[in-house]
């Protein structure tokens, strides 16, 4: 049912709507219109069971079709004033019509009618429009009263009697439209002013997010200048004439500030992607390079920690790609990075291949997989957002900021990759990204055969 409603809101283009406050109106739009031709749906079965097909069936069927031409206006039209203005013409058409059968006047059944106006005028419109509905059904009342009064039929008991009853209707159906406007405007106006207050509030909450986002890039930027300082007069430092212990803190000083150098560089490699100042490089590289340069340090790191590390590219990857050769090593990094961190025994493994999509591109395919602690399929989703490890414990553990996945998630979605992620809490973790490149001119012929003799094979 929800696919439906998602279709149907996708068709009158709510994706048009900025602002919570429109999203809801433009919903009561829809929502009120849709059960207003269920019900008529309901009520023409009943009316052809009990009587057959008469007039009251057309008239029925022109109002269905009437909401149903009101809530395709949707698509073109936002003006919500004019929706509740229609929904209001036909409310009170309807009423008027069921009550002036032969100057009757009152009936106490067509108050819900009323309530129905006011509700409409609170969700879309707001709490004027309730109060100018609830004084309009005011003046309806009193004129059906005064419509009363010229009753021409006999009635089972004496005019004066039909007169005071009517009056008495009356009274107790202005009493109940007053009471319900007043209800209607009070919470349509909270409703509308909590909608308003929402919105402000994440308008605020953006600006604020964009005003770190900048902070974090310009002081990760300083930060970068001193840092740099630090670590190339340690380097000089570490050529001149040191004793042993004195060679062991330069060593220590030099593996702190580049640790910290790659945190720094993190994080404004984040903050430049949250404000979407990174630009992507359309330039031929050499994937075999970039992957023989990104594994040695981690196939070092692995090996220290006692892991089995194992790096593999199929023989059909081309060696040449176009696209951002930076980028793509700092996504393999990441995830290399990322699966050494959380795996303390077993192995480590780099598949890279590839295949050509439909538009004869290439598709690098770079999965990495650990035997490392898993992940709770709950924590799948959450491991992409800024700062987030599983819990504490793992974050006092390994270390980190938990910005590795979220930077390589953005520059996957930059790049108009996608990445997924099997895994199994205790047994490890697989991650699949898949890259699109161009070919260069030259090699795209080579490519080509490449890939069709892999996929025959």
């Amino acid at each position: 049912m929800r696919n439906v409603f998602d279709k149907i809101e996708q068709f009158l283009r709510f994706d048009e709507l900025t602002s919570k406050s429109g999203f809801m109106r433009a919903r009561a739009v829809y929502m009120m219109g849709l059960a207003f031709i269920a019900t008529q749906l309901i009520n023409l079965a009943a009316m052809y069971y009990t009587y057959g097909l008469s007039f009251d069936h057309l008239v029925s069927v022109m109002a269905c079709g009437l909401v149903l031409i009101t809530i395709v206006y949707l698509r073109s039209h936002k003006r919500f004033e004019t929706y509740a203005l229609i929904y209001s013409v036909l409310i009170v058409l309807g009423t008027m019509s069921s009550a002036m059968n032969q100057n009757t006047g009152i009936n106490s059944a067509l108050l819900p009618f009323f309530v129905l106006g006011i509700i409409v005028n609170g969700f879309i419109c707001g709490w004027r429009a309730t109060c100018a509905f609830g004084a309009f059904s005011l003046l309806i009342i009193w004129m059906l009263w005064g419509l009363s009064l010229n009753y021409d039929y006999t009635p089972i008991f004496d005019v004066e009697k039909f007169a005071d009853r009517n009056f008495q209707r009356a009274m107790q159906a202005s009493l109940a439209s007053i009471l319900i406007t007043m209800v209607g405007a009070f919470f349509s106006k909270n409703m509308h002013e909590a909608f308003d207050e929402l919105e402000a509030g994440i308008t605020a909450a953006q600006e604020s997010d964009r005003a770190k986002t900048d902070f974090l890039a310009t002081m990760s930027h300083e930060l970068f200048t001193p840092m740099n300082g630090i670590i190339g007069m340690n380097d000089v430092l570490e050529d001149t004439n040191l004793d042993e212990e004195q060679r062991e803190l330069t060593t220590i000083i030099r593996d702190s500030g580049r640790d910290l150098q790659m945190i720094v560089g993190n994080v404004l490699l984040f903050a430049q992607l949250d404000a979407g100042r990174v630009k992507l490089d359309d330039e031929p590289f050499n994937i075999g390079a970039v992957l023989k340069e990104t594994v040695q340090p981690y196939a070092a790191i692995a090996a220290k920690k006692g892991l089995a590390f194992k790096a593999r590219m199929a023989p059909n990857v081309p060696k040449m790609l176009i696209g951002d050769e930076v980028r793509t090593g700092q996504i393999i990094c990441t995830l290399l990075n990322n699966a050494i961190k959380f795996t303390d025994k077993g192995a480590v493994e780099l598949t890279v291949k590839s295949q050509i999509d439909s538009q004869g591109r290439i598709q690098l395919i770079v999965i990495v997989t650990d035997t490392g602690i898993g992940i709770a399929p709950e924590n799948i989703e959450r491991m992409f957002e800024r700062f987030t490890q599983q819990d504490g414990s793992i974050k006092r553990r390994h270390g980190g900021i938990g910005l590795g996945l979220t930077i390589a998630s953005g520059l996957i979605d930059l790049m108009d990759g996608k990445i997924t992620v099997d895994s199994e809490v205790g047994v490890g973790s697989s991650f699949t990204v898949v890259l699109t490149y161009a070919v260069p001119e030259t090699d795209r012929a080579k490519t080509q055969t490449a890939q069709y003799q892999a996929a025959a094979e």
